[in-house]
């Protein structure tokens, strides 16, 4: 755009979604009679003007509210979204299933591409005015969650803490405050057991109830959908699930065996494993306050463009990035698409995520400005969850060379830790996966039963955690109910985990050939969500996360890297 507002200036304004319904109800009509390309465009462009605008002021709404959720005006207004977005779906679902049936229909896929109206047949199957109501319920549930999440407050060494300012405890150099802080974040999940296994219980009968009314055998079937999963199915996710299972848990039992080893203890406990290096997990040289401003340094050295993407960002207000009290948790990037601007939100707090979180959200942000233009639906500027996930996470790998940046003579102990991060993540995030498997399959489990199935899968996948007795909810298998995703993204998270498989092929291309790394990753962000999640990573020249030799691969660059 040729001018930038300042996100202080973008004004919130409820939308009126009365007057958006009565104005889409009237674009279907003329669109079910339109015989002239032309005229159908103009038609669906005045609709995608109207998604637009609502959708610009649910997603300011979420910013201004995570900012700061003491303020109760957003908290009343994402009550009003709940519903809103309910029944707007439903709409979207009626229109464009109109657009798939109108006399024009050949003309404007030529036109446009093939990716609209594949979106258009899958929302048609899932929403229906029988589960409006019902998908309100659900989002009001998922809100519910988030809003405890981000007022919790935990006593932790004479201060009161934050569940982000809690984090720099946990991975203490001093094992007995490291001990003492997993005992407290333990003490608060287990006051909030019966409340979130309450939620959690709703959630999963209203997501049901759902499915079922959908015409599906059970939400795993309807959820699928939702994610968009055009290409691939669940037994396509089981098997990328068992190899990360048979080449990178083996390597995650060696880790745990070093640290063991560096940390000087006898017995690696559950309390120490965020402590990766016995001086402490390598910590930013850089302070919160300059955070922003190195990382878009960075990114102007690694894209060879000044000022950077992210220095405008900055400039003009859409980051915010350090943690304080009655700041929302997480990070996320933010797609105001009304503007077609990205807001990055994270919760700086003086750790070595802090790099990689403002790294990775930087890369989100930066193929939204890459894709700004690929397509004149909104819904098809961004691809499905699992590509932008590399989008985000390749950064974090392709951001290796430039370490010193942030962490001086540290950099390569980062590099290190980085690493170990990711493949120790991989079998958690398909034991996240599995346990929703498992519960949207059996949907009756008790809450008891689903603590259960987590310590089970904690066995499978993560076969080095021992509990001492100082953390007795994590031991009998509720750390699940910290992972956010599970309550508010079912089916997301292993996302990530083929995010990973991907970025990592750009990583190790990138060891040998950095240029011919990035030209693989420009690609990939520059076609938004023209495409399936397969057909992108084909047209980009990245193999797939479910080719088993890929892992192979992967595991032995990674392990080599290590030195394991």
């Amino acid at each position: 755009m040729d001018f930038m507002p300042d996100f202080k200036d973008i004004k919130y304004e409820r939308p009126d979604i009365e007057a958006i319904s009565r104005k889409i109800i009237d674009l279907r009509l003329r669109l079910m009679t339109s015989q002239d390309v032309d005229q159908s465009s103009d038609i669906l462009m005045e609709y995608e003007k109207l998604i637009v605008g609502f959708n610009t002021q649910y997603e300011l709404c979420i910013i201004l509210h995570d900012l700061d959720t003491s303020v109760e005006l957003y908290s009343d207004e994402l009550e009003f979204f709940d519903s809103a977005a309910a029944q707007l779906s439903e709409l979207s679902a009626a229109m464009l299933t109109v657009m798939v049936n109108c006399p024009c229909a050949e003309a404007l896929k030529k036109k446009y591409g093939d990716m609209i109206f594949r979106k258009a047949v899958n929302l048609k199957q899932t929403i229906s005015p029988e589960v409006v109501d019902d998908y309100a319920e659900e989002s009001g549930l998922a809100n519910d969650y988030s809003q405890i999440q981000s007022e919790a407050t935990i006593e932790f060494d004479g201060k009161e803490l934050n569940l982000s300012g809690l984090s720099v405890y946990l991975e203490s150099t001093d094992r007995n405050i490291r001990r003492g802080a997993h005992a407290a974040l333990d003490a608060y999940y287990s006051g909030k057991k019966e409340t979130f296994d309450r939620i959690y219980d709703d959630m999963v009968r209203v997501r049901t109830k759902i499915a079922k009314k959908l015409g599906f055998n059970t939400y795993t079937e309807l959820g699928y959908k939702i994610m968009e999963r055009y290409d691939y199915g669940p037994e396509d996710v089981a098997k990328f699930r068992e190899a990360v299972l048979k080449y990178i848990v083996p390597l995650t039992v060696q880790i745990r065996k070093l640290q063991k080893d560096r940390l000087g203890v006898d017995e690696l406990m559950f309390h120490d494993l965020p402590t990766l290096f016995k001086n402490g997990n390598p910590v930013p040289n850089v302070p919160g306050i300059s955070l922003g401003d190195v990382a878009g340094d960075f990114f102007s050295r690694i894209l060879e463009s000044r000022p950077s993407f992210l220095e405008v960002l900055s400039e003009h207000g859409f980051t915010d990035l350090i943690s304080r009290m009655n700041k929302s948790t997480g990070g996320y990037c933010m797609y105001l698409d009304g503007y077609a601007i990205p807001f990055i939100f994270m919760n700086a707090n003086g750790t070595a995520d802090d790099v990689a979180t403002i790294v990775h959200e930087g890369g989100h942000a930066y193929a939204a400005v890459k894709s700004a233009d690929v397509s004149p639906f909104s819904e098809c500027l961004s691809p499905t969850l699992e590509a932008c996930e590399i989008h985000s996470t390749s950064m974090e790998f392709l951001s290796y060379p430039f370490m010193e940046m942030f962490y001086g003579e540290k950099a390569e102990q980062y590099r290190e830790l980085h690493m170990t991060q990711a493949l120790l993540f991989l079998p958690y995030g398909c034991m996240v996966d599995e346990f929703q498997h498992i519960v949207y399959d059996n949907p009756n489990l008790t809450p008891d039963e689903r603590h259960g199935v987590w310590r089970s899968l904690e066995q499978k996948y993560q076969p080095f955690i021992k509990y001492d007795g100082s953390t007795p909810f994590h031991a009998m298998g509720g750390a699940w109910m910290k992972k956010d995703h599970i309550f508010t993204s079912p089916f997301y998270y292993i996302d990530y985990c083929l995010a990973h498989i991907c970025a990592l092929q750009l990583w190790n291309l990138s060891t040998e050939d950095m240029k011919a790394a990035l030209i693989k990753y420009n690609k990939l962000c520059s076609l938004g969500g023209t495409d399936t999640f397969l057909k992108l990573l084909a047209k980009s020249d990245i193999d797939s996360p479910f080719n088993v030799d890929v892992i192979k691969t992967i595991a032995y660059s990674c392990s080599r890297f290590l030195n394991l």
